[in-house]
Formats: structure tokens, sequence, C-alpha cells
């Protein structure tokens, strides 16, 4: 014969040695060499990868060694070789090196056998790998069954021997599947011998459900795996373990084990505890998609259960592993994720309707030591107003910790007192554990168990297996018989007729739990006396092949192997009745241990309810597939953290999913003490609970809501009191989960199954489908991130709807508020509070109705006894329906059974309504009205009083016609801080207060007023309805309320002068009892309009009815429009009115219904008087900023005892008071508690003042008032802040484009004396190589302080100079003031003005200077030598005049930009003797008529001064228009800076036809289209530097974002680390100017020493490189609106951290800011958004510490941080711009959470006026996504700019590039590197065109 033929392939290597042996016979030599090649074939297999192997893909790999992780797993490759398995020596870290063999698997035998509903495979085990361990199955039946449409089952089982299967009651199978909806399908794979998989897909879409292509199918005694791929890795479900997130990581290879056990939640992680449930369900993405969901679900069933445990891997796939049974899978085809959990529950039995007081609040602890201590803690709770329905009673209770005993001495009279507090309403659960006592002498359970034979024994059958236990030695009862069951029954009756009642049976330890097993001695001998302990032996039960992850998971902390047995019993014991066949007990405890709890739970429900009649509850702390139709569950042992009360969410729902929606943790924590704020943030959680029990364990502190701070206790009893209103609710979802198996508490994603964003969500759930709840679970927090996943939800506590979704918002969330959501579209029952649920059943109802989008809602009622256990089936409940239609105007309540007899007995008494878009006049049912409330402070409509019976059906209708009726809070009414002030000015006395028709009440506080409006006067009354006057336009007539009082009617001198008041009236003056007035000269009749500009805009003008009076001149843009129809306007006006019929303006949001502005709760105090004029409104928040001009001492607004501030404008410097500025900005902006923001602008140019106060509720309150003029107020809908300013531009103008120049660096003093110093402090700068672009010339180089002209001596050569600045590249700007000498000889720019009389004049007929100078010109002093006129801008000749005079001081010196100083306008010491630099011996000054109206009017505004008058010109001053318009000064005072701003511009434009810039000292609205600010005569103080952002903040507010401070500071000498600081803080004010004053040090740049030069040159030079993105910037908004510099509130406005910060601010979106700004701080507090990428902006290292952190700051370092997602463009720095503009450019890309990053960059000549116009600019737009960069330029019609861009840094990129492509060409690997440590990406010598588009990708 051949050889060859002997040999297979793998032995040809045999062929020599063959040759050598051919002299032996050649049949010895074939059988020899057959063993041999057997064996050498072996071991190739066994140590090499054949090709078959090596193709496996590395990510398909299935484990053969999941223990390895153990140090006693003894994994090695010998181990790995010795299973059988392939391994990898060349596997790399993360690589599975062990893996089993890809054709190992089983093989189809014969064809499949057809089923009724099914079929049958036979399968054979491939032979030709060895199999992983002893006693493989050879012969294995696959039997599939369609079991209904939506279940299919698979079985894989034993073919000749039969094995154990869980003995479980499960629902029949359908007889008929007639359209199922999956599909089952198998085949071979011949790659792989052959090995059969097979599939379950969905027919609906093809998703393939369970796959197990992957092979890993093993099959024996003790090792049971299967391996399917995922259709998604969005997976839920497995358990009871301690999850760390609701979805698992697929990506993290976990593996969990399944094993009930005694180990608390607490332990560890990655740990398995107290139940068994083997049921997962999988959200199905969309193919291709990234993870999108398609919204359908399925789950999956594994009825196994032995000890196992399932991995993941990130194919993304599956593996289960168990020891023993067969594999018995049930799936779930949904498609939603409720009927997902609807068909389990069918299968494994529907989940229990509870009693209803099990709903209520539940009360326990471990340890009360006695009776009294739980007497007085029950107590001290019901006294302190805790609700409680159940009190517990733990072992402790019990005579040495053994059942059915208690205490004689610590707990006599246990059994009266349970039986009292039954009395009163509250029910009682004991503890019971299964451990019985090895006391067979005395303790008659053990000697009836022992006698009964009901406990479990060893596998002899004789033996009782002992343990240990709490009482010591403990005995188990086999609750598997029929005798056991009967002995727990008969014990539980004994124990509850003689020994004590209870209502319910908490049964704990049924793991069941031992103590030590296994170990010498268990924990608590010295407690029982025993050291006795459960030893079991070595053998394959306790000791199987695979331990699963239950075993090894502990390893490491036993410091041995771990055993399944270990705290338990052994594996070994038998259960069970005898089997007839074998005459053993039926189950060995390998296979029944995770069902001990379930065995237990049903007898023990069946006792109690035999005892009690009664539906009862148990308790059970071990749990198994279906223990919910018996019982509840909760959550163990956890302990007091903040990590605890997140994974209680987790477990919560869970145990939905697995059919116990009954279930909670142990709130506040079992184990360790909580802190105070901890245990109200886990009350308030708790209180939503479906199981809600405060519990925790021994020798720790008492943690019941009583044993904490009254304050504690008060949030405590807050929250359960909005459980048990909404129990009605949580009842009605336990009947429909009792029914049709629904869960009670759900994650987000079971409503929004479509929503990706929701499937990672588990710290915030929805209760049913309409509540949504997002608790606190940090420390110190006082927000939370809610994702908010569709439209119309409502905030439980104001009403207001949420405006965003899809999108995470930030609730604000303070101690004592745990945020609650509503959904639209329902109708929520609730019933009343009481002390009890016995109590609270009595209750009246009522129905929480919330509106979904289209105005519907609909919901139902489940009620009966409460307690009943069939009351379902014998139909004795009540069941209604509730449907709500806004379109019907009708609530329907439909009773549909009504056979619960005591129904008739409650009644429905209340509606709580949310979304209403008006409210209904009237509701009316069963012919009576009822007139609905609107709750104060929210957007809550309440109607109160229908007493309709429950047991009818009603209907209710309503009317809704005319203005609502408004009633205030009670505070309003009550608390004196909430009085109208009827005495604003100074001299009030009770006789005055009464004159004016007024209260007097003098209290305690003087911060209020004593002499108050009462609430019944005053204000206006609509006298008909609205009329239309256009589609946009709405007209209302008011008339004044009150009257007169008779004698300031009488008293035309009433008014005469503010040094005279009535408060001087020595005699009572009576009034009648409507008469009321302040000063007397309110107006009788007002018309008020109503005009609506687009979605965003309401303007309300309220105006004199009968005469005209002054209004605003300022040009502004409004056009009066409604939107579109198919758009919804956000805000809308509504005419409110009082009790007492005053109208009250209200403007809400259309959305939340938010109210934004609502004058009606202080109606009173709306008046409209000629001189006075007063309005009073609530703002939804506390969040106010803007305002001005005044110095703020925090950008959010003081609220808490705030300053009234003034507003006039005034040549004041700020001082940190509450002095009124240089400029008049009446705009002020809210940010809402929800994040949305408006604005408002109240258009008015008078003297003004504004208070801002606390409100109720956490809102605010404004009062304003002005001196005249109308009320014209302008709110902006926003919704977010940069809407609300780009909206406010929209009516103002959007802010001016300044020269490119302009944003350079700006060096300026006041007292550089002579041309030489100038030229030092220049030099200085230069010599310091500081960039520089602008010089300044102060007054100081004028003659004789005169206008357009400079000093011959001191300043001379100065035009010179300035050429050869411009030489240079800089630029140089000169000061101008208004105020011009009347007295100078030859002064032709006085002259050329007096010839066209163009000074502002006195009135004709009081011209007090007349004598003087002979004409009407009104005569001040400010710095000229001589007397000095003021140029009226209204008037075109002065406009003309004005430009002239520039145009030609320009002719002699070329300026480049205008600065424009003292136009309040500044006068010096008006009214005082003199002047403060009056130059002569004999006293002169301004004097105004001070006994005229206008210039003492009886109120003054809380201005500084004395008259409105001091440091200004007389009010009485006239101003004309040219054309016929003559205005008072009085009026217009506060338009001087804007009106010379608006002649001043042209003319230095005119110049030499560029750009050029205005800075003005005094502003207006509208100013900022025109002129940029600087903040003032500051001061060289550190509290400056905070004015200085606050002010930047609120000009950029103001639509001024050209702004900044004097740097160093103006007033007084600064220091060296003052300016150092300042410089750095400077160089980020757009207007960036070092500025100081009058003999003070000088403080440029380059005067310090060369370490703070230095420091100051680095941070110019980084304002320089920053400048293309800081013009890009001002393109922007100059185009579009907006700001430039924002606080962190305006940029992240939903977080409420943000909404305080006013030491950090932004550039615009994504530069973020954080000067040092304290003497002697290194440090800096900086606050970065956690919803955000950071990266230091030096290094481009990401920032991975977020929220509020502290980071160094040297002298020398001021920190930056780029925000993800932001491209920002740079140029190196130069010395000044027309060099850096020459430097190439450079991009900064900071990479965002999706790795992606946008910008862009603006370019122009810098200086054109007509860049717009001509198009003559270049736009880039740069975008990075997917690893790709676009840089594109947009528009390029600026063909002059050649720059270049040659460097790009890429920060945060999350893997290291290969290689990088650019336009298609592989990028040189010298021009880039990558930083492993900080994550950037570096790219160099780019040399890129930017008129062309460039393309990188990264690869």
């Amino acid at each position: 014969m051949s050889l060859q033929r002997c040999i297979p392939k793998s032995g040809i290597r045999l062929r020599r040695w063959y040759r050598r042996m051919s002299r032996i016979k050649s049949s010895l030599i074939c059988a020899v060499i057959i063993i041999l090649v057997v064996i050498i074939t072996n071991t190739t297999a066994r140590t090499s990868l054949s090709k078959r192997q090596q193709s496996t893909r590395i990510d398909q790999r299935i484990d053969c060694y999941p223990e390895a992780e153990s140090r006693f797993s003894g994994y090695s490759k010998e181990s790995c070789l010795a299973r059988n398995c392939v391994f990898d020596d060349g596997a790399g870290p993360g690589v599975m090196q062990c893996y089993l063999s890809p054709n190992y698997g089983y093989i189809l035998q014969d064809s499949a056998e057809q089923l009724n509903n099914g079929l049958k495979l036979r399968l054979k085990r491939n032979s030709a790998v060895s199999s992983m361990f002893q006693q493989p199955i050879e012969n294995v039946i696959l039997e599939v069954q369609h079991y209904t449409n939506d279940i299919i089952r698979v079985k894989l089982y034993d073919a000749d021997n039969k094995r154990f299967e869980v003995p479980i009651p499960l629902a029949s199978a359908s007889n008929q599947v007639s359209s199922p909806q999956y599909e089952f399908s198998y085949s071979s794979d011949s790659s792989r011998d052959n090995i059969l998989s097979f599939s379950i897909k969905r027919r609906l879409d093809n998703a393939i459900l369970f796959d197990t292509s992957l092979g890993g199918l093993v099959l024996n005694n003790q090792f049971l795996q299967i391996v399917t791929r995922l259709q998604s890795p969005h997976v839920y479900g497995f358990g009871e373990n301690n999850h760390d997130t609701l979805k698992h990581n697929v990506q993290e290879k976990k593996t969990w084990g399944i094993f009930a056990r005694d180990q608390g939640t607490n332990w560890d992680t990655n740990s398995n505890h107290y139940g068994s449930h083997p049921f997962y369900l999988v959200m199905e993405q969309l193919m291709n998609s990234n993870g999108a969901p398609t919204g359908r679900m399925h789950g999956v069933l594994l009825v196994n259960s032995n000890a196992m445990d399932y991995s993941f891997e990130k194919t993304p796939s599956l593996t289960i592993r168990t020891i023993g049974g067969i594999l018995d899978f049930f799936v779930f085809l949904g498609p939603t994720p409720e009927q997902v959990v609807q068909q389990y529950t069918w299968l494994v039995g529907r989940t229990i309707l509870p009693p209803y007081w099990s709903l209520g609040f539940q009360l326990s602890r471990w340890a009360y030591s006695n009776i009294t201590h739980m007497k007085n803690i029950v107590q001290r709770n019901r006294d302190a107003g805790i609700p409680l329905d159940v009190q517990y009673a733990d072992i402790d209770y019990m005579d040495a910790a053994k059942d059915f005993t208690i205490d004689p001495v610590n707990f006599k009279g246990l059994k009266e007192y349970f039986a009292q507090l039954n009395s009163e309403g509250v029910r009682t659960i004991v503890i019971l554990d299964p451990a019985t006592i090895d006391d067979q002498a005395y303790y008659r359970p053990t000697i009836e168990g022992i006698r009964d034979d009901v406990f479990i024994k060893y596998d002899d059958g004789q033996t009782v297996m002992k343990g240990s236990c709490w009482p010591g030695d403990v005995f188990f009862p086999d609750f598997f018989t029929k005798r056991a069951q009967d002995w727990w029954s008969r014990l539980i009756k004994d124990f509850h007729s003689v020994n004590v009642s209870f209502d319910g049976l908490w049964i704990d330890m049924n793991e069941p739990a031992l103590f030590d097993t296994n170990e010498p001695i268990p924990w608590n001998w010295m407690d029982t006396g025993s050291n006795y302990t459960l030893k079991c032996s070595q053998n394959q039960w306790d000791d199987p092949p695979y331990r699963t992850k239950a075993g090894f998971r502990w390893d490491q902390k036993l410091n041995r192997p771990g055993r399944l047995s270990d705290r338990t019993l052994c594996m070994t014991a038998v259960q069970g009745e005898i089997d007839p066949e074998t005459n053993k007990p039926k189950y060995r405890h390998y296979d029944v241990h995770n069902l001990y709890g379930w065995s237990q739970t049903k007898p023990t429900l069946d006792v109690m309810r035999e005892i009690t009649g009664k539906r009862s509850l148990v308790l059970p702390r071990s749990t198994f597939i279906g223990s919910g139709q018996w019982s509840g569950h909760w959550l163990g042992d956890n302990e007091a953290t903040w990590h605890e009360m997140k994974r209680s969410l987790i477990g919560m729902v869970e145990f939905n999913w697995f059919g116990i929606p009954l279930n909670g943790a142990d709130i506040c924590g079992f184990d360790k003490t909580p802190s105070e704020e901890m245990c109200i943030r886990w009350m308030q959680v708790g209180a939503f609970y479906p199981f809600s029990r405060n519990h925790n364990i021994w020798k720790t502190p008492d943690q019941d809501p009583a044993a904490w701070s009254p304050s504690a206790i008060s949030i405590m009893v807050t929250t359960l009191h909005i459980r048990y209103t909404l129990l009605p609710y949580y009842y009605t979802l336990f009947y429909k989960a009792h029914t049709t198996g629904s869960t009670v508490i759900r994650p987000l994603f079971h409503e929004y199954p479509t929503d990706k964003t929701t499937l990672d969500i588990f710290l915030q759930f929805l209760i049913g489908p309409h509540i949504m709840i997002a608790p606190v679970t940090d420390d110190g927090a006082r927000q939370v991130q809610v994702y908010i996943p569709s439209s119309h939800w409502y905030n439980y506590y104001s009403g207001a709807r949420i405006p965003s979704q899809k999108q995470f918002i930030t609730l604000s969330a303070p101690l004592d508020t745990i945020p609650v959501l509503l959904r639209g579209g329902a109708i929520i029952p609730t019933q009343e509070f009481a002390n009890n649920t016995r109590y609270s059943r009595e209750k009246p109802f009522g129905l929480t109705i919330v509106l979904n989008a289209d105005g519907n809602a609909e919901g139902d009622l489940f009620y009966d006894d409460g307690e009943s256990i069939d009351s379902i089936g014998s139909r004795l409940y009540y069941y209604a329906s509730f449907k709500w239609s806004t379109t019907e105007n009708r609530l329907i309540m439909d009773v549909i059974e009504n056979n619960y007899p005591h129904m008739s007995n409650l009644i429905l008494d209340t509606l709580t309504i949310y979304g209403l878009d008006y409210v209904p006049t009237t509701f009316n049912v069963n012919d009576r009205q009822i007139q609905p409330k609107a709750r104060p402070n929210t957007q809550i409509v309440d109607v109160i009083g229908l007493s309709l019976s429950m047991s009818g059906s009603h209907t209710l209708t309503w009317t809704a016609t005319g203005s609502s009726v408004i009633e205030p809070p009670p505070a309003v009414l009550t608390e004196p801080k909430y009085r109208v002030d009827c005495f604003p000015d100074p001299g009030a006395t009770s006789n005055a207060c009464e004159a004016r028709g007024c209260t007097w009440n003098v209290i305690s506080d003087s911060s209020y007023p004593s002499c108050y409006v009462p609430k019944e006067k005053g204000g206006y009354g609509q006298n008909d309805s609205a009329i239309q006057l256009t589609e946009a336009v709405t007209s209302y007539s008011l008339s004044r309320l009150s009257t007169k009082p008779v004698h300031t009617r009488a008293n035309s001198n009433y008014r005469a002068h503010s040094m005279e008041p009535i408060s001087n009236v020595k005699q009572l003056v009576t009034t009648r009892a409507n008469e009321f007035s302040i000063y007397g000269e309110d107006i009788d009749h007002l018309n008020v309009q109503v005009s609506v500009s687009g979605t965003d805009m309401i303007r309300l003008t309220i105006r004199d009815a009968d005469r005209q009076r002054y209004e605003v001149p300022v040009p502004i843009r409004w056009h009066a429009s409604l939107p579109p129809s198919s758009v919804k306007s956000k805000i809308k006006f509504e005419m409110t009115k009082t009790r007492n019929g005053q109208s009250g303006f209200r403007v809400k949001r259309t959305d939340t219904q938010a109210i934004i502005f609502d004058t009606t709760y202080f109606a009173e105090g709306f008046i409209y008087d000629d001189k006075y004029l007063q309005f009073i409104t609530t703002i939804p928040s506390r969040n106010v900023y803007g305002f001005g001009e005044n110095t703020h001492p925090t950008f959010r607004h003081v609220l808490q005892n705030s300053a009234r501030y003034g507003v006039f404008a005034r040549d004041q410097p700020p001082q940190g008071k509450n002095e009124n500025l240089y400029g008049t900005q009446p705009f002020y902006m809210t940010i809402e508690e929800d994040g949305q923001t408006f604005g408002v602008l109240i258009f008015n140019s008078n003297a003004q003042d504004y208070k801002l106060d606390e409100f109720e509720d956490n809102q605010s309150m404004l009062t304003y008032r002005t001196l005249g003029g109308i009320l014209d107020i302008i709110f902006f809908a926003g919704p977010r802040p940069e809407d609300v300013i780009r909206q406010y531009q929209t009516v103002i103008g959007n802010p001016y484009m300044p020269p490119y120049w302009a944003l350079g660096f700006q060096l300026c003093r006041y007292g550089y004396d002579t041309l030489d110093n100038m030229r030092a402090a220049m030099q200085r700068t230069l010599d310091g190589n500081i960039p520089l672009d602008v010089l300044y010339g102060d007054i100081d180089y004028f003659r004789n302080q005169l206008d357009f002209t400079w000093d011959p001596v001191r300043f001379k050569g100065l035009p010179e100079y300035v050429d050869w600045l411009h030489t240079k590249g800089m630029r140089f700007i000169t000061i101008l003031d208004p105020a011009i000498d009347s007295e100078e000889p030859n002064y032709d720019v006085f002259a050329d003005g007096q010839k066209d009389d163009i000074w502002i004049k006195w009135p004709a007929n009081k011209n007090l200077q007349f004598n003087e100078t002979k004409n009407r010109n009104m005569v001040g002093y400010v710095w000229p030598i001589g007397k000095t006129v003021f140029p009226d801008y209204f008037y075109p000749p002065a406009k003309e005049w004005w430009k002239n005079q520039i145009l030609i001081y320009y002719g002699k010196l070329k300026f480049d930009g205008l600065w424009i100083d003292m136009n309040e306008p500044a006068n010096f010491d008006t009214n005082k003797l003199q002047p403060w630099n009056w130059p002569h011996p004999e006293p002169w000054n301004l004097h105004c008529p001070l006994e005229d109206p206008l210039e003492s009017p009886r109120y003054k505004t809380a201005i500084f001064g004395d008259y409105l008058s001091d440091k200004t010109l007389c009010m009485i001053g006239e101003q004309s228009d040219g054309r016929g318009k003559i205005y008072k000064h009085y009026d217009v005072h506060n338009l001087y800076g804007w009106s010379e701003t608006i002649a001043t511009l042209p003319a230095a434009r005119a110049t030499e036809n560029k750009r050029s810039i205005v800075i003005s000292r005094s502003t207006f609205p509208t100013s900022g289209s025109y002129t940029g600010h600087w903040l003032g005569d500051n001061t060289a103080a550190w509290s400056h530097l905070k004015y200085n952002i606050i002010g930047m903040l609120e000009f950029n507010l103001f639509g001024i974002p050209y702004v900044g401070a004097d740097i160093c500071g103006f007033e007084g000498n600064t220091t060296e680390e003052m300016c150092q600081r300042w410089m750095q803080l400077g160089a980020f004010n757009p207007f960036f100017r070092n500025h100081n004053g009058l003999r003070y040090f000088d403080q440029d740049p380059g005067n310090f020493p060369p370490n703070i030069v230095e420091s100051n040159r680095r941070i110019v030079e980084t304002r320089y490189t920053l400048i293309p993105y800081l013009y890009t910037l001002f393109h922007r908004v100059h185009i579009s609106g907006g700001t430039i510099v924002r606080s962190m509130a305006h940029e992240f406005p939903t977080d409420t951290s943000s909404w305080s910060l006013d030491e950090q601010f932004l550039w615009s979106s994504h530069l973020l800011i954080a000067p040092v700004i304290y003497e002697g701080h290194t440090t800096k507090s900086v606050y970065l958004p956690t919803s955000e990428r950071w990266f230091d902006y030096y290094t481009g290292g990401e920032i991975k510490t977020l929220g509020s952190i502290t980071v160094q700051a040297a002298r020398d370092h001021l920190p930056l941080y780029l925000r993800g997602g932001s491209i920002i463009p740079h140029q190196h720095s130069a010395m000044n711009t027309v060099l850096s503009r020459q430097k190439s450019f450079y991009l900064y890309i900071a990479l965002d959470k999706n790795e992606r990053a946008q910008g862009d960059m603006f370019w122009d000549d810098g200086e054109s006026i007509n860049t717009y116009e001509t198009s003559h600019y270049n736009y880039f737009i740069f975008n990075y996504d997917s690893k790709r960069l676009t840089i594109e330029p947009w528009t390029f019609k600026y063909p002059e700019m050649d720059n270049r861009l040659d460097e790009i840094s890429i920060y945060g990129i999350m893997q290291q590039p290969i290689r990088i492509i650019w336009n298609g060409q592989t990028l040189a690997g010298d021009k880039w590197t990558f930083d492993t440590n900080t994550n950037v990406l570096n790219i160099q010598k780019l040399d890129l065109n930017l008129s062309k588009t460039h393309k990188f990708v990264f690869v």
C-alpha cells in the first residue's frame, strides 16, 4: 500500500522519517505513522494558526477564556490550548488572545421537521474541534415556536438526555399564528465545516434581531454559550446588577454576572446582586446612520435560572454563558418599547396591582432599638407634617433575630402600637427572613419544620444543610415543597393572630443569604455565640468548570477563587418534591438557587391575602422572571452616596422592564450617613419612586425626614405633597401595568424612540408618558441639565412652557426644588393631600390639564377601594376618561365604569390648566358659572369650586371675552415692601400724605414707604373695546379712575417749587374716597397704541389722548406688520384688569406663556402726570441686565436692598455708587429661568430713574419713573440673548464698522503738556516693541483749551509730527469739546457760529443773561478761559458749521478720527457761586430760574446734584430743528451727545472720504451706528477693572460694541501690578486705549520696568494677532447686528451658573477671557460650562476639569480659552496694523464634541466708506467636519489681498492622523506634527493662496 494514502496533508513532513523506516513492514509503519500524525496534527492545531483561523477577524473573535481577568484562573497559553482553543502569540493590547475556533459549533443533521407553528432542527456537534470543557452535548434539538404574532421562541436542548428546565409558569402559546412579525432562518457555513447558524429578523424592515453567524455556540453539561450579533449598540436591561449607565456601553467589553447573592448595590462596580433577570432590550438603528434609531425595539428573554454571565463586544455582539439547564429564548418584536414590555409581562405574568396605601410614603430603619424610639420617630414625622402610610419593623423587633418572635423587653406593646397606627390609617409591615435558627428544643418553627421535613438537605437527601445567619446556626425552608409552604403559611397566620397584626410582609435575605459560607467563622459570631459556618466540599456543582463572572468577579477581594456557594447554600443541596421517576428531589440548588426568592414570594402573598382578605403587599429582595405578578421590590442595601442615588434611577427603570414597577431604593441611603443636602435631594427624587421608603442601617444616626432641620423638613413635606396629589395618576398607571403590562416609570426613549439623544439619558425619567422628573443628583448643584425631547413641556411649578425642543437646557434647581415637567396633551387626575391615603382618598379630586400644540388634552382615572383582591375581575371599580378641546371650548368627563359605590361621595373640585393662550372669562357647568383665576406669578390657571360628583359624567364649557381679571399674590396686598410710594419727593408727613389721597402707616423699616397708594385708588380703566387701526395696530382708550383732590385742583401753585413741598400743610386736609393725586397734574385720558412688528417685537405707546406731548425725535426703524399667517408671534399683548377695574399692561410669550411685562399687580402705581410718569412691572426672573449709563457693582443687577439709579446725562465720573453717568440707555434684558431672554427699550429722553427689586417666586420688579414725554416701550422676544440684541438693533441700527486701524493699540493722556512729552511716551512704547496704532491729543495741546487750535509754543511742530506718524503707519485722533469760547478775540470758530446763530437759547420770555449778553445765547463756563456757548446740533446750520470747522482744522492738522468729550453737555458748577476753575476775582456763573417747573420739578429723579441743571445747562433752554419745532432742553438734554455725534461722523468722513472713527462720551439709543464710546473718567483702582468689564458688557447690549475703558485708570496714580493686569484686560477691550489724567504719573506701557514692559508687549501682540478675528466680529454685527463682547450668561443662558458671572467674558461665542482683576492674585477662578469642550488658548491642551475651576495666573499671564467648535483667524503681529496687515495668516481650530468647527474672516482695505456698497471685500468660510477642513473664499472681490495662510493648529483631535491629504495630494510629513500630550496638530509652511479653495483630509 502507499504510505501517502495513510498520511493526511498535515503529515507530509514525516516522509523522510518514513524512508528511514522503509524496511519495517508497511502495515506496521502505516499504523504507527497514523498515530503520530494524529498527535502532531493535534499539536499543530493547538500551537499555530491555520489559514482559516488566521482569517477570523480580530473583532469577531469569541473569548475562550472569559475568566482570564482573575489571578486564580490559571490563564496561560497552555491552559488556553488545553481548552482546545486558539492562542494568538502576536496579539497586541486589547486584542483577544485566546479564542474559540471559528468552526466550533453544530452541524445540521437532517432536514427540518415542520411543527405546528414552528420547526425542529436536529444538530450534531462538529467533532473536528474538541470540546472546551468536559461532557459536551453531542446531539442537540433546535426547536422554533411561533409563540404569538409578536413573540418567537427558540430552544436548544439535549436530544439524548433530559436536562433541568426552569419550573415557572408562562402564558400559553397561541394555537394559530397567522401574521408573524418575524422570520426565522438558518444556514450552514461551508467555509467553517458547515457550522449552522440561525437568525431572527423583523419582517417590516428586515432588521436582524438575533444572529448567531459569528459562531460560538457551545453546549456542554455545565457550560452553555451562545453569541449573537446585536442589531445596534443601544442595548439595555439584564439584571440584577449595579449598572452605572442605563444603556450598556458595548465598547467597554464588560462581563456581568447574574447570580442571586446578598451583595448590596454599593458593593464595588460590575457586580451581581439579589435577583436574576436575563432579559435585555435593543433599540434598533437605521443602517449606515451613525446609530440613529428606527424607533423600533425588541426584547430577548433567556429562561434559564442557573448562574450565568453576559458580555459585550464592539462588533456589536452579545455573549451569554450559563452553566446549566437549556437555552430557552423568547424574542419580543414590540415594535415600541412599551409593547416590548407588554409582551414580556404577558408571557411571564402581569405586575401586581398594589394596594393604594402602598403608594404612600413609608418609614423604616434597622435598629429602632426599642418601641419608644419607633414611636418617637413616627410621632415627630407626623407632627412635622410628613405624610405616613406605612411603618416598618426590621429584624430588631424580633427576639434574638428569630422570625415569628417579638423582643419582650424592647418591643413590648408592639401589637397594641401597630393596632393604634392601623386605626389612624397607618399600615404596618414586618420583616421575615427565611433562615430558621437551629433550636430544635425550644423554637417552635424549627421543631415543626424538622417534623414536617421542610428544610433544604444535602444531596444525600437526609441531612439538613445548616449555615449561619442573623440568629446563628440556621436552616432554610424549601419553598418548592408544599409542606414548606404550608409550614410557612401556618406560622405567619399564627404570628399575625397572636403576636402582632401587619398589613404586608417584607421578605429579606432570600437569595438565600448565609454568612461567610466557606470561611472559617461568621462575621457576627460574637453576637450569636456560634463560630459555625457552612463549608461546601469541592465538587462539580460548587466548583464548576466555569464559575461565571458571579464567581471570579470576587477572587481578588476574597484572595482565593470565588465559589458559587460563597454567602449562600452549597450548590449540591437538593430541593423540591420527590420525582417519581428518580425517587429523588426534583431539583438541585445549583439549578434553582436563583429561584429561591421567587419560590418564597407567592406562598407569602397567598397567606397574607388569606389572613387579611385584602390585596396586601409582599416585598422580596430576591426576584426572578415573573416575580412582579406577586410582589414589589426594593433595590437593596445601597449607601448614602450621590453615586448610589444616580444608580437608583437606573434600577428603577430596569425593574419596570422586568415587570416589577413597584420598586424604589432606600431613600437617603441604607449604609453610611447622608448629609442634610443629600437627604433632601434623595427625598425629592424618592418622592417619585413608585415604592417610596426612607430606610437605613443600624449604628447610624436617624435619617427620617423629621430628623433634619426645619428648612429641610419643609422641603421634604412640599415634595411629598406633590407625590400625594399625584397618587390617583400613579394608581391609574399601575392599573394599566396590571392589565396591559405597560411601565409606570420609563426612560425618555419609551416616548421618543426615534430621538437618538434620549437613548443615553437616565438622570431624568418619566412617570407614565406625561410627567418628567429631573432630579438633582450632585452635591451642591443648584441646576440640572435637562433634555427637552419635544415641544409643549411645561414647568410644573410655574406653568411656563419650555421653549426648547430636542436640546438640553439648564433648569434652575435650588435646594427646595426638584424640577418637574408636564407634557402637553395630558389630563392628570389628582387628589388633595392628606397625611395618609386613608384620608387623602376622602378628599376632592382635581384634574391637571396640560394642553398640547393643538390645545387638546386627554386622560383617565382608575379607582377602586384600593385593597380588594380582585376588584378588576369582579368589575368593582371606577373608570373615567377626560377630554379637553380648545377648539370646541369643552371638557368632557365620561364615566365608563362606575361600580365602586364610594365614588358617589367624592367630588371633582378643581381644574389646574397649563398652556392656555388666554384665560376664559367663565366656566359653565350644570347651570353654574365659575370664574377661573390665574395663579399669581405663574402661567397656571385654576378653576376652583366645581363640586361635581365623581359618579356622573359632566361637560364643562367656557367663554372668553374681555380683559382678564388678575389677582395679585397675597404678599402684594400685605407686605410693606410692595407698597407703591405716594411721596417719592422729600418731606412726607401724615397730613401731606393724606392730602394726596394716600394712606399713612409708619413701619420700622424706613426703606419702605410710610405714605403709599391704596390698592383701590389710582390707575386707569379701559373705556370701551379695543379699536383695530390696522391689522398690526390696536388702540385702547383709558380714563383715570381716581379724581384729583379738590384742594389740588383749586391750587394752581400746587407744584410751584420743590423747596416748598405740599408736606408743609399744617392742618388736616381730608380727601374723598376716590380722590388721589401725587402732584395734581395727572392726565385724565390716555390713548394706548399697541403695534406688532413681525414675530419678535411689540411696541406699547401711551400718549395723552387730549393734547400732544413731547416725543423723542431720534429716528428709529419701526415697521408695524403682522407676521405671516404660517408663523406664530413669539409674544403678545394683553390688556388686563384688577378687581378694582384698573387696567394693566401685560406682554407674554406665546410658547411658554411666560409673562415678561405686567403692570397689573401694581396698577395703582401707573401714574401719568405731566412731569411724573411711573409704571411698576414684574419681571419673570431675577436675571436682569442693562440700564445705563450707571456704575453697577455687578453685571446682573443687585435686587436685594437695591439702589435707585438715575438716568440723566451728566459730567459725572464713575465712582462705584448709584451715580448717573454720561449717557442715557433705558434698555434692559432679562434671562428667564428657562434660559429664554427678552429685552425692553423704554424710548424716553427725559430725566428718569429705575429701581429693581426682588419679587415673589424668584421674580423681580421694576419701578420706572420719568419726568416727561410719553411712555413708548418696545419689547423684543429673543428668545436667545443674541436674538434680543439683534432685534433691538433692527430698531436702533446696527453697530458702526470701525476702520481696521481703530482696533489697534491707542495711546493718550491728558497732560502731555508739550510735544516732547507726547513724543517721549510714543517712543517709550515703540522702544518696548509694543505695537501702537493711534496717538491722541487731549485738550492740553490746544491753545487756551480752544477747539480747533494747538498751542504754538508747547506743541510747535505738531502737524509735522502727525505727518511723520502717518509715514510710520500710525494715526492721530484729536479731542473736541462742544463748548465754544465766546470771548476769545479773533476766534473764527465762534464768529462763524454767531453769524449763523447756532447756539442753544434762553426762552424769549425768560432770559436771565440778556442784560449781560444782549442776545438769547445761553452762556456757561467749561475749559476755555472765556465764557462758552453751546452749539445746538438739532439745528441744521449748526451741523454745517461744525462740519466746516472740522474740515478747516483738518486742512491744518491731518487727524484721523475725532474724540468728542464733555457732550452731556457739561457746564461747570451751574447754579453755584462760580465754576471751580473760574480765573477771575469776581464770581460769575450760569444760574437757572430755579422757581421754574422745568428747573425744579416736584420729583427730581434719583440723579446726582440738587437740580437737574447741575453741571449742565438750564432746563428751560431752547433748541430748534430748523423746521419750526422748538425743544426744551428739559426734554432733549439726554440727546445732546447723540446730536453731536450725528453731526460729527459725516464731517470726519469728509476729511479724506474714509471711514474714520468718532468716540463719544455721551450716548443714546442709536448712537452705536455712528460712534464708539469710552467708559469715562475712571480711577486707577482695582475695583474699576471690574467696572471696565461690566461697562463693556452693558454697552454691547446697548448696541455700542466699540467700547473700552481708560486702561490703567484716568484719575489717580496706577501701580505696576494694576497697570500690568489692566493692560491684559484692556487688550480685549474692543476700544483699546491707555489714558490718564492731568498731573498723574505717566502710565504708557513702555514706562515700566523691563519685565512689565515685556509683559505688556506680549499681551498687545496677542491682541494684534487676533485683530482679523475682531474685525470679522465687527463685520458680523455691522451686517447682522449683535454683540462682540458677551457675558457668559449671554452665551449660556440656560446655564444657571453663568447668570451672575462678570469677571470673565467672551469675544463672540468662542474666545473666553479670564483676566485677573484683584490685587496680589496669581490664580483665577474660571467657569467653563460642562456642555462644551474648552482648550487652553496658548497650548491647545484640552481642559478636562470643567465647571468652576481655579487656574494659575502669574503676573504676566492672562488666562484665555478657546471653545470647541471654533475656527479663529489670526495674523502675525507687527508694530502697527499697516504693517501687520502685510503679514501672513494662521488659524486656530478648536474641535467640539462632535469634532466639528466653523469660522470665517472678513477682509477689505480697512478704511473705505463704501466697502459694502461696492462689494470690495473678501469673505472666507472655514469648516472642519468629519476630519475634513475646507478653506473657501466665499467672496473674493478685493484682489489687493495677497497675504498667504501659513499655519493651522487644530486642537482636540481625538486620534492622531496617519497622513494628511491637501487638495488631493499627500502633505509632506515635515510640514506637520502631532503632540500626543495635548492632541494638537500643527501644520506649517503652507503658503496657501487664499483666493483659492483648499481642502484637507486627515486620514
